[in-house]
């Protein structure tokens, strides 16, 4: 068992402070640390050298000793010094929040992609870090010249091999950006509709896909991994589903988190892009959680953040046979774990898919059925039919084919 403090700096200005301290208890937790305490401490600003007063460390020494505390948690962001100073005075192992959620994030990553780009965004955080702290035990350690010589040559050469494994981790992710790259456009040629589960952590994206696995009879080797603790999804699973003869893709991702380090969502920008390429996104709110509305506002400022907010959406509020929370009037009220009314919002998904990417029929000749395969490759068929005239195709796709527009019989 490790025994963790939590230190947080009240702003007068942030009324959404307990909540987001309740939030970084659920990180600790999901770290499989152990939250003992929490000592909060009201500030205008977080002091620059060592984010608490010195009067309220000292407070601080006096819990680690009483309560055998294993480490301290920060509630905000440290900077490289902030950090040094504070594991000097406190003689404490020290994680900021953002070295938290790196830290689940590597205990979750199963695929080779998730864990290098857990890896680039660890050892982007930490090597500016590390560098200060070598150069501090240079200086700890120096009586003169050739130990501080010693102890700068020893954070170059730490330096040197955090960039060596950086550089190697950034090439081997950028192969397999390049791969998802191609299957994404293939993709896209084809006019396969496509779904984005996206939401908070632990709103119950990866169920919903497993309700919808259910809902069209698929076997139980076709749904994802689904627990109730944060950050159980970390690399994109994607399903070819068929509604109601309407073939498409659904794809379940990355959750959100408020404060989501800006190195993560660059190193996930390759799993991210499957959010800004779909056609449609389903926002799961989770109902049961009184933060819902925080945390379907911070979904919404993530997604602006990589350019996705204005895709068609529909909001379902999930988990409603607990719900806490309001669920407003615009959204669909579901239970992903129970099917309930899963039914309703299959219908929304055609609607919206009806108004994105149209049916239009084309009825091709008998003499030019080699314009067939033609076809197939720049929509995505959903019928076909021999008539005494031709065959008679019905497709989805975003636009009239321009290739097709002589064969058109409806749209």
């Amino acid at each position: 068992m490790i025994n963790t403090l939590l230190i947080a700096v009240r702003h007068q200005n942030n009324p959404d402070f307990e909540l987001e301290v309740q939030e970084t208890v659920q990180l600790i937790e999901a770290c499989d640390l152990t939250h003992c305490m929490t000592v909060i401490q009201g500030m205008e600003e977080k002091n620059v050298a060592t984010y608490f007063k010195s009067g309220k460390l000292e407070e601080i020494r006096t819990h680690i000793e009483a309560q055998n505390i294993d480490v301290i948690v920060t509630q905000d962001e440290l900077s490289p010094s902030q950090h040094r100073n504070l594991t000097e005075i406190l003689e404490t192992e020290i994680i900021d929040r953002t070295h938290l959620i790196l830290l689940i994030f590597a205990k979750r990553a199963k695929s080779r992609e998730a864990q290098l780009q857990v890896e680039v965004a660890t050892l982007q955080y930490l090597l500016p870090r590390t560098m200060m702290t070598y150069h501090s035990v240079g200086r700890q350690r120096s009586g003169g010249a050739r130990n501080k010589g010693s102890g700068e040559q020893f954070a170059e050469l730490k330096r040197r091999t955090s960039k060596h494994l950086l550089d190697k981790a950034q090439e081997a992710l950028k192969a397999m950006e390049t791969q998802r790259e191609t299957q994404r456009r293939a993709r896209q040629k084809n006019q396969v509709f496509t779904c984005a589960l996206v939401g908070y952590t632990n709103a119950g994206k990866s169920t919903l896909l497993n309700a919808l696995v259910t809902y069209t009879g698929q076997s139980d080797d076709k749904k994802v991994s689904m627990k109730n603790r944060l950050f159980e999804t970390l690399q994109t699973a994607s399903r070819s589903i068929t509604l109601k003869g309407n073939p498409m893709i659904v794809t379940d991702t990355v959750g959100f988190v408020s404060h989501l380090p800006h190195g993560l969502i660059k190193a996930f920008r390759s799993t991210l892009e499957e959010v800004k390429d779909a056609d449609l996104l389903i926002h799961v709110v989770d109902s049961s959680s009184i933060l819902a509305g925080i945390q379907s506002e911070i979904t919404i400022s993530t997604l602006t953040e990589i350019e996705a907010a204005d895709k068609p959406m529909i909001t379902v509020y999930n988990k409603f046979d607990i719900a806490i929370s309001a669920i407003p009037s615009k959204a669909i009220a579901i239970s992903a774990l129970n099917g309930t009314n899963i039914d309703e919002l299959v219908d929304m998904i055609i609607i919206k898919m009806n108004e994105i990417q149209p049916l239009y029929t084309y009825l091709i000749p008998y003499d030019q059925a080699h314009l067939l395969e033609k076809l197939k490759k720049e929509s995505q068929v959903v019928s076909t039919l021999n008539t005494d005239d031709g065959f008679m195709i019905s497709v989805r796709s975003h636009k009239i084919l321009p290739n097709f527009k002589v064969y058109l019989k409806h749209k």
